[in-house]
């Protein structure tokens, strides 16, 4: 419970990893002694937040989270982010006011995040995690070459965690026309609601290629972030 209200976490952990390039998804690789996504689970946990955590996790890693994880709810994912976050949402054991979704390949992500996510959800309905671009975007719709570019600053990156009513989230998975959204805010827009911003973090980003697992065991093992905090 907080401030009078049962959060409840979804952590997605049932994609392939196709673009990582391994045989193993890359939520299941280690990361220091332990699996990149049990340290997104403990980020979750650490927190102390959550009424429930669900698990939804890759089919056929499912007997060994159910080994691994040591809280939580294991459930098996569908095909597809959309399947698997609705899946999710079914999941839980008891009522929740309030839902979290986070991508179980972000195992950075801050208390402060997480608690501003909740925070936020409960004033507004739905929030999504983003950042600044620090990079110029280009609008290529053909992919080889440029149509336009646009202003950078009139666009943010978006990350997780995504954070919404229950009742909200729940409505949009179940009255929506599509099938393989790319994220749940979409079908909370979709829905004619209104998404507010949290501030995110360089630090939360998603773990997608073997250069990120690299950069990810550097931070992990050298304390890298604290270092370059103190030095600013």
């Amino acid at each position: 419970m907080y401030n009078g209200f049962r959060i409840g976490a979804i952590l997605l952990m049932a994609g392939s990893g196709n673009r990582f390039g391994s045989e193993i998804p890359k939520q299941f690789l280690l990361l220091g002694e332990k699996r990149v996504y049990l340290h997104t689970l403990d980020a979750l946990w650490n927190a102390q937040i959550f009424d429930e955590i669900i698990l939804v996790t890759h089919p056929n890693w499912i007997q060994s989270t159910l080994l691994e994880v040591p809280y939580g709810t294991v459930v098996t994912g569908g095909s597809t982010r959309q399947q698997s976050s609705y899946i999710g949402l079914q999941s839980f054991s008891q009522k929740i006011d309030i839902v979290l979704v986070h991508d179980a390949v972000r195992p950075f992500v801050s208390r402060d995040i997480l608690i501003n996510n909740v925070e936020q959800a409960i004033l507004h309905g739905a929030v999504d995690t983003c950042i600044p671009s620090a990079d110029t975007l280009v609008f290529a719709p053909l992919k080889t070459k440029i149509d336009h570019i646009p202003n950078r600053s009139q666009f943010q990156r978006g990350q997780t965690p995504q954070t919404f009513l229950y009742q909200w989230l729940k409505e949009a998975h179940e009255n929506t026309l599509l099938n393989n959204a790319s994220d749940d805010c979409t079908l909370v827009i979709e829905r004619g609601k209104t998404i507010q911003i949290v501030q995110g973090d360089d630090r939360n980003f998603k773990i997608t290629t073997k250069f990120d697992i690299i950069l990810a065991e550097f931070i992990l093992n050298n304390n890298y972030i604290d270092k370059l905090i103190k030095l600013t």
